[in-house]
């Protein structure tokens, strides 16, 4: 399938990337305050722009190359500095910080070795990693919430990573072999 000059140009300005730039600063503010109530709705406001983002790209054909990157590291900046202050004030142990970002932590090692080994691989967004974060913002609104589910939330988000390590490891194989690249 050709791809328009549109999906070709790194646009910065489209109103997807636009929303998914809101996760930046969101991501200070998060941090930055100590109310609850602020916390809980910048954290909503964050899960509620990555679903925006992704449906108005597809619905207007405003998907671009600058997008498909923007919008997951607008994503991980998000989920990693909410989840970083919660280790910070002791609301999380390091253990449980880095099973909530396993998924995270597999997919750019992964990213770091395949360009060091040169590889021609493109790193596409799956299902199974948006369930990951959409359980990453869950997860950070029942902390905020019901602090006391913490383990049961690391469980569940820590069991969706593997599936989502293994999902993504399985696609990477496919494409390298040759196989069209799983969406």
């Amino acid at each position: 399938m050709e791809r328009t000059n549109a999906e070709r140009t790194p646009r910065l300005f489209s109103w997807p990337n636009a929303i998914s730039l809101l996760r930046f600063p969101l991501a200070a503010l998060f941090v930055l305050s100590d109310s609850v109530t602020v916390r809980s709705g910048i954290a909503l406001v964050a899960g509620i722009s990555d679903g925006i983002d992704g449906w108005l790209a597809r619905r207007t054909g405003a998907r671009t190359r600058l997008g498909e990157l923007l919008d997951p590291i607008a994503d991980k900046t998000f989920v990693f500095a909410a989840l970083v202050g919660f280790v910070r004030t002791g609301e999380l142990q390091l253990w449980e910080l880095l099973v909530l970002l396993a998924r995270d932590i597999y997919v750019s090692v992964a990213f770091v070795t395949a360009l060091t080994l040169g590889l021609s691989l493109r790193f596409q967004a799956r299902r199974s990693g948006k369930i990951v974060t959409t359980f990453q913002i869950v997860a950070i609104l029942v902390l905020l919430l019901v602090p006391r589910w913490a383990p049961v939330l690391v469980g569940v988000v820590g069991a969706t990573a593997v599936v989502a390590i293994v999902d993504y490891t399985r696609a990477g194989i496919r494409n390298l072999r040759g196989g069209e690249p799983a969406t």
